[in-house]
């Protein structure tokens, strides 16, 4: 049996999404999954009083008095916040009490909780965050997307790696075709430390297709889209934001016949389809999913959980 904690205390529609979330996947995974609810005994019970939909009781909760909030600070969260919902699964982790965490808490602090509790896969120096983006062919994969605001070239040569290992685990695509993000494609372009991240692709990576501009990010020619965090971050949030203000002005322009349209686009590029993405570099599975979480969101990230567990993902990084 596969058993995930999840972070019941995380998220800006904490808790009921995460319970809610829980509730309806156990409902669908009969005797398949365990899952551990994270956080305040008291707040939780409430929660389950109001669900009238529970079909399945294999859960747990484990008590926790603290929570982390948006303002703390990643650094010192451990030893301020030690009994924080965050921190106890990811503790649980640790102590091999469950197979997978999962969190729509503060990221940097959760990025943090992981690294100094986990510690990182062999040869491996930074964690990175890797969110999956809808494209021409499907989907494509962009990171680091925060866990760390610079990143040398060594260490994007193993977000690189890494990557296209959980794109064949997740996705099913063989060699999958790695971009560096740069201002052109020319292998000239670029700062000092892009220029020799794209000397160490070249050499390293026989599945890497040279720069891409990011306005050729969503054409389908990279699976896998390579930058730091701070950069990663930017054009994750631009992009979420151009979704949004796009659509809206589509629905606001167009007859109500043209509902269906929109209505398609949205579940297009709804982050909630695909749920969280896993820290990767991390000693554990750790996934972050988005901080505005629905329940369907928090479904789907037990969803992807499941199956990050049943192909041992950890275990192919070490390997």
């Amino acid at each position: 049996m596969i058993k995930i904690a999840l972070d019941i205390m995380g998220g800006d529609n904490a808790p009921q999404s995460n319970i809610d979330g829980a509730i309806d996947f156990l409902n669908k995974n009969q005797d398949s999954v365990k899952i551990y609810m994270i956080g305040d005994e008291k707040i939780i019970l409430s929660e389950l009083a109001k669900n009238t939909k529970i079909s399945n009781n294999n859960f747990e909760i484990i008590h926790t008095s603290q929570i982390i909030d948006l303002d703390d600070k990643p650094s010192k969260i451990i030893k301020r916040k030690p009994d924080s919902s965050m921190n106890k699964a990811i503790c649980l982790l640790k102590d091999n009490i469950v197979d997978a965490v999962i969190s729509s808490g503060n990221t940097g602090c959760l990025v943090s909780s992981a690294f100094f509790n986990l510690g990182t896969i062999d040869n491996i120096k930074r964690p990175a965050l890797f969110a999956i983006i809808p494209s021409e062919n499907g989907s494509f994969l962009l990171g680091d997307v925060g866990a760390n605001s610079s990143s040398n070239p060594n260490q994007l040569l193993q977000f690189s790696k890494m990557a296209s290992i959980y794109m064949e685990c997740l996705l099913k695509i063989k060699k999958p075709k790695v971009g560096l993000l740069n201002i052109g494609l020319e292998p000239n372009k670029g700062t000092e430390a892009i220029k020799e991240s794209y000397n160490l692709m070249e050499k390293e990576l026989n599945n890497f297709i040279g720069n891409i501009e990011s306005r050729y990010i969503f054409d389908g020619k990279a699976d896998i889209v390579i930058c730091d965090g701070f950069t990663g971050n930017i054009v994750l949030k631009l992009i979420e934001g151009m979704m949004s203000y796009n659509l809206n002005l589509i629905s606001e322009k167009l007859n109500l016949k043209s509902a269906d349209i929109v209505n398609n686009l949205k579940s297009i590029y709804d982050y909630e389809q695909y749920g969280a993405a896993p820290i990767l570099g991390v000693n554990g599975l750790v996934l972050k999913s988005h901080g505005s979480s629905s329940k369907i969101s928090i479904f789907n990230a037990l969803k992807n959980a499941q199956k990050l567990c049943q192909v041992d993902l950890l275990s192919k990084f070490q390997s």
